[in-house]
């Protein structure tokens, strides 16, 4: 390994995208200075942590892992162990960047970016800089007046179902739990918004809750949609 080398760490639960991160690191880390070596890759942050004990500077984290961790919590447990980070995600969801950028990390890299472009931000935050980007500027824009409904990962995917407009049948079925569940999960939704100010009554209510929360995309006004069929 090159002395001085920025020895970086990836947390994706998709092992191709692991992979591939790997192969293109090593492939294009002697293209800046100094050179970015790949020393480490786990599925999880907590078995990352409790792992291999070697240092890394800084690590590509995703957002959504199968464990079903929160990002600002992985965010939080990387930074205190003495990590630097750099989110990597599909970028698809403002929140969790929000969350993340909240709790230490430093940087935004897209996975549809150029990996060389990756390997250069990795490059960056391990030397202590905060990179700014749209995504970056879009995922920490104050909004004085938003309050987080601090939904659970299964109250969120359940959001997100029932309000583009799955019965409740259904979204038991996609989450594989029961109906009686869904209602559950439903009404502690309802009631997470309403303790914050965000009053969710009815179904389209929701819809706009699940939009504002990037939990969906931004739906286009009827009268648009209409004109451009």
């Amino acid at each position: 390994m090159s002395t001085g080398a920025v020895l970086a760490g990836v947390i994706d639960d998709h092992e191709t995208t692991m992979i591939g991160l790997a192969g293109a690191i090593n492939r294009f880390s002697d293209l800046g200075d100094p050179p970015v070596k790949l020393v480490r890759m786990s599925t999880t942050v907590d078995t990352f942590i409790a792992g291999d004990r070697r240092m890394c500077h800084v690590v590509a984290l995703d957002m959504l892992l199968a464990d079903g961790s929160a990002p600002s919590e992985n965010t939080a447990k990387l930074v205190a162990a003495g990590y630097k980070v750099l989110v990597f995600s599909a970028g698809n969801n403002v929140r969790h960047l929000q969350q993340a950028l909240a709790n230490g990390a430093t940087g935004v890299s897209l996975k549809d970016e150029p990996v060389t472009a990756t390997v250069d931000k990795l490059r960056r935050v391990a030397a202590g800089e905060t990179i700014p980007s749209l995504d970056l500027a879009a995922a920490i824009e104050a909004d004085t007046e938003f309050v987080e409904a601090n939904l659970s990962d299964r109250e969120a995917e359940c959001l997100a179902l029932y309000a583009t407009g799955y019965a409740l049948t259904q979204v038991a079925t996609q989450m594989n739990v029961q109906e009686s569940t869904v209602k559950k999960y439903v009404d502690r939704i309802r009631e997470k918004y309403e303790q914050v100010g965000r009053p969710a009554g009815t179904k389209i209510d929701l819809l706009r809750r699940a939009v504002e929360d990037g939990l969906l995309p931004p739906i286009l006004p009827l009268k648009k949609r209409r004109n451009d069929s």
